[in-house]
């Protein structure tokens, strides 16, 4: 399954959980970790949709955002 597939199953499931609890999903936000991914995929990611992602390493964050891997 490819990034942007995978996200659009998440972002279904969070629609779908959403109206069951009366909650607006423009309310929820969608967090990837981009641990052990490249800036490529962390671009995939954004371009899919997702709405904010996360480092647990400074000096991975550090080399990503050279990298651009951000951006979008």
């Amino acid at each position: 399954m490819s990034i942007a597939e995978n996200i659009a199953r998440v972002r279904a499931n969070i629609a779908a959980a959403a109206k069951e609890a009366g909650r607006d999903v423009s309310e929820i936000t969608l967090v990837g970790a981009s641990k052990m991914n490249d800036a490529d995929a962390c671009r995939a990611a954004i371009a899919a949709g997702i709405d904010v992602l996360g480092e647990n390493r400074e000096q991975e964050m550090t080399k990503k955002l050279a990298e651009h891997a951000y951006d979008g």
